[in-house]
């Protein structure tokens, strides 16, 4: 389909993008590009909605642009947080159609099959090329419901929800576009190949490799010594100004982007050997499995994972691998309202239940023992993905002073726990 590109506020957006369905789940935007690259497309936008993973294409050479939103990847996203109404109750929703007037005058259509775009079901044209599509579609039979304009409620279509492209684009309190990065393009091509160059560096390198070699050391010896320096120049300096001050507890873990990245990285084995995931933990020490046998047999689970633990019983087993993450300085925190409010909200927006708890303060014993009382709050947090992946929940949590504690995954069901530190 051909791209068309429309522009509201600040940002623009494409509608015509040719989707293909992804089944690698630990590596999507690498089976999405060499998918990409099969089929001449230079663009590309992920989106995974109700365990579904699929990549809608685009070529730049028909005007897509890399950082352009899709409006067909935004619309499904928000179907899946809100559902839509019909058989009488509000519901998710997997089969739908949709036909929705654009502000230049065109119209977008949107055609979803068992929570998948179409293949060609996602197009922009006039408003008699998509009622033309959409009357077709809709004589096929099997969709929940019909979602657009108004203006189409007289067609007689079953279980008709009346909505304009406005609603679907999330909004700030302020009312501009709370934009996500994931909805942007994304080249297929990370990586530009030039061989001429790629030859002269290797032979540059061979005729001066052991030059080279001496220079690296000394260069990270260097690095070395400068950065112990510098550490201990900061440790003493922490020690003359404030010899009593307590250590900062969300120093040295890693942010909650590095930690859901590494998680849902490093999730494997969903069916080694024919047991059964019954969970799946991350923290930023370790990721544990846990199995039940399901029918099978310990020696088929021990063929693929050698390093299983398994009960007595020979029914349950287990597995913990160290996980090893950078670690981060402690930055400056927010106050309360200025950390937590704008997490609410986003949380709220997309549907997600976001429980806080404060933490109680230290027991009196432990207080006497402590020169002063620590400058900060601590608050716990925990919360259900609802169908999202752990990133795409980082991403609203990637703020100073909160650290995720722990992630894990049950029957495809994430969770995630940790702590707010406010000043």
């Amino acid at each position: 389909m051909a791209i068309h590109i429309i522009q509201i506020e600040k940002h623009r957006f494409v509608c015509g993008l040719f989707w293909q369905s992804l089944s690698r789940p630990r590596e999507l935007a690498r089976e999405a590009r060499e998918l990409g690259a099969k089929i001449d497309s230079d663009l590309f936008v992920l989106r995974t909605d109700q365990s579904t993973a699929q990549a809608g294409f685009g070529q730049s050479a028909e005007g897509a642009r890399r950082g352009m939103f899709s409006l067909g990847a935004i619309i499904s996203k928000t179907l899946a947080i809100e559902g839509a109404f019909y058989n009488g109750e509000k519901q998710r929703v997997h089969n739908w159609l949709a036909a929705l007037k654009l502000p230049d005058g065109m119209w977008a259509y949107f055609a979803s099959r068992d929570a998948n775009f179409l293949p060609n079901g996602d197009f922009a044209g006039t408003r008699e090329e998509v009622m033309e599509r959409l009357h077709g579609d809709y004589g096929l039979g099997g969709w929940n419901v019909v979602i657009g304009d108004a203006e189409l409620a007289d067609y007689g279509f079953h279980n008709f929800e009346a909505r304009t492209l406005e609603s679907f684009i999330p909004h700030r309190k302020n009312g501009r576009i709370h934009a996500h990065r994931w909805w942007g393009l994304q080249p297929v091509h990370t990586r530009r190949n030039h061989w001429p160059a790629l030859a002269a560096a290797v032979l540059a390198l061979a005729l001066a490799g052991g030059w080279v070699h001496v220079q690296r050391v000394r260069r990270e010896q260097a690095e070395q010594l400068a950065e112990a320096a510098r550490i201990a120049e900061r440790q003493a300096l922490l020690r003359h100004l404030a010899p009593s001050a307590q250590p900062s507890p969300w120093g040295g873990k890693p942010k909650p982007m590095s930690l859901a990245k590494a998680c849902v990285d490093g999730l494997g084995h969903l069916a080694a050997g024919g047991w059964m995931l019954d969970e799946y933990v991350c923290s930023a020490d370790a990721i544990s499995y846990a199995w039940s046998r399901h029918g099978s047999t310990l020696a088929l689970l021990r063929a693929e994972v050698p390093d299983a633990v398994f009960d007595l019983n020979g029914e349950k087993a287990t597995l913990v691998v160290p996980l090893r993450l950078e670690r981060q300085q402690p930055e400056a925190l927010l106050d309360r309202k200025e950390l937590m409010e704008p997490i609410i909200s986003d949380m709220q927006h997309i549907g997600i239940g976001f429980r806080i708890a404060s933490r109680p303060p230290a027991s009196k014993a432990s207080q006497a023992s402590q020169a002063s009382t620590p400058p900060w709050q601590a608050y716990s947090f925990s919360c259900d993905s609802q169908g999202l992946l752990p990133t795409a929940v980082a991403e609203l949590l990637d703020r100073p002073g909160v650290r995720i504690d722990r992630i894990a995954s049950r029957a495809g069901h994430w969770s995630i726990e940790g702590v707010m530190y406010v000043k």
